[in-house]
């Protein structure tokens, strides 16, 4: 059984998911005016779970019968949103869109988090303007306030093309890690929650990868422990070794938004293990020899089956299907 304090947080954070969506349907309903946008600002300073609850219930409405109701900018001390909602009927929509509000935000936003399962991908624009491109099996904590826009990467991956023109930065955590930036585009994995594998390509823009204790604020000049970052470079953490910067192919950093894997003289393994964090289907290499094997292409990430026939027919393996497994041996390996 959960200890009483943590059922009631999560009672409070229930509340505050139905209070964003309150808000999100009354600013944009027929009865807005100064006073509520006043409050609407007061209650989302009051707690960062509050903004995030606010961005995530802002996107919502958004998906929900496809409402061009992005999160409302300020303009000369107002809250107006970027473009005006026309409603057929206010009372209809607004209960059909709070629903839609409310069910989203409950699946997408857990304890404050974004998350993603095995084989699901999302993007999500922030308030700020902000876009997260979340690849399967994804955990982010927002953690807005009105000092730095901040978020942490539990686990997975994720491509942020963070707004321009925002006074303050943007941090992303990763461990001891931290990368800062201000209206940039780039890239991070972090392999484990528990691990230290961590890796940040810069696609336009400049990051500071710098030690988690730093001050959440751009650095201008370089410092022991710094690393900043010009596009198309890459900066790899593996245990307690020094970081190495590479220069990756972008194209091959990027495929999983558009659905790819590519692949260039990757092991079957290491192969075998990227299309394993896409959906229930396992490829198991149950060979050393056949795991040791070099494959290059582009691939499917939701078509692990072609990936295993392919690599089949090149290296003369078998197939064994077992059950939602795939598994890829040496020809003569009569054991199973």
């Amino acid at each position: 059984m959960r200890p009483r304090s943590a059922q009631l947080d999560k009672i409070a954070l229930r509340h505050i998911r139905v209070q964003a969506a309150v808000w999100v349907t009354d600013l944009h309903g027929p009865d807005r005016d100064a006073s509520l946008e006043a409050r609407v600002r007061q209650w989302i300073a009051e707690d960062p779970r509050h903004a995030a609850a606010f961005e995530l219930a802002t996107d919502a409405w958004q998906r929900s019968g496809d409402l061009p109701a992005p999160f409302p900018k300020r303009v000369s001390g107002r809250i107006r949103p970027r473009s005006r909602v026309r409603l057929l009927g206010p009372a209809l929509a607004g209960a059909a869109v709070i629903c839609g509000v409310l069910m989203a935000t409950a699946y997408f936003l857990r304890d404050g988090e974004l998350v993603t399962g095995p084989g699901e991908r999302r993007t999500v624009e922030l308030g700020d303007g902000t876009h997260i491109a979340l690849n399967a099996n994804t955990r982010v904590l927002m953690q807005y306030d009105n000092r730095v826009r901040k978020v942490t990467l539990v686990a997975g991956e994720a491509l942020f093309n963070v707004a321009k023109h925002q006074p303050r930065p943007f941090v992303v955590a990763a461990g001891d890690r931290k990368v800062v930036a201000v209206g940039t585009s780039f890239v991070i994995r972090r392999e484990a929650p528990a691990g230290t594998a961590f890796a940040v390509t810069l696609l336009e823009g400049r990051v500071a990868v710098e030690p988690i204790s730093w001050p959440d604020t751009l650095p201008s000049r370089v410092a022991p422990g710094l690393t900043l970052l010009n596009p198309g470079e890459r900066l790899r953490f593996e245990g307690e070794s020094a970081g190495t910067v590479d220069s990756p192919s972008i194209d091959k950093v990027t495929a999983w938004e558009r659905g790819e894997l590519i692949f260039d003289d990757t092991s079957l393994s290491q192969a075998a293990g990227e299309f394993n964090r896409y959906g229930s289907t396992r490829i198991t290499i149950d060979s050393p020899t056949a795991g040791s094997l070099r494959t290059g292409g582009v691939f499917r990430i939701g078509d692990p089956s072609s990936f295993a026939l392919a690599m089949a027919n090149a290296y003369h393996l078998r197939i064994i299907r077992r059950g939602g497994e795939i598994i890829l041996t040496d020809k003569g390996d009569d054991s199973r």
